[in-house]
Order: C-alpha cells, then structure tokens, then sequence
C-alpha cells in the first residue's frame, strides 16, 4: 500500500468517526489498571466511538459508588 492510499484511508476514518486507539495509549488515557484497559480494548475493539463511552460509563458509576 503506497503512503497516498494510507493517508487517504486514515483520512476517511476521521472523517466517518473511525479514529481508533493504539493499545498502549488507551490503556494511558483511560485512567484505568491495564489489565482492565486491557480486556476492554480486546472485547471492544480499537474505536475511540467504541472505547470512549465505556470509560465513561466507568468513571460515572465508580462516582456513583463513592457517594
């Protein structure tokens, strides 16, 4: 694949949405043990559309449990 059709290809997937997360930055930018970040991104897939609800649906109800 020549790099014209890579950067056409990651271009279409911002523009649809599709940006994803590599492993290693999900699991920073989660916030959360990279065993868990971990089982998550494998069951989930790499999508931050995916990914980026779920963290926060952790984050609201661990906030939940603390009151």
């Amino acid at each position: 694949m020549s790099t014209s059709e890579t950067g056409l290809q990651f271009t279409e997937g911002v523009a649809n949405g599709e940006v994803r997360y590599d492993l290693e930055d999900f699991i920073r930018a989660s916030g959360i043990p990279p065993h868990e970040a971990y089982e998550m991104f494998t069951k989930y897939g790499p999508y931050k559309s995916d990914l980026d609800p779920l963290i926060k649906a952790r984050a609201d109800q661990h906030m939940d449990l603390m009151k």
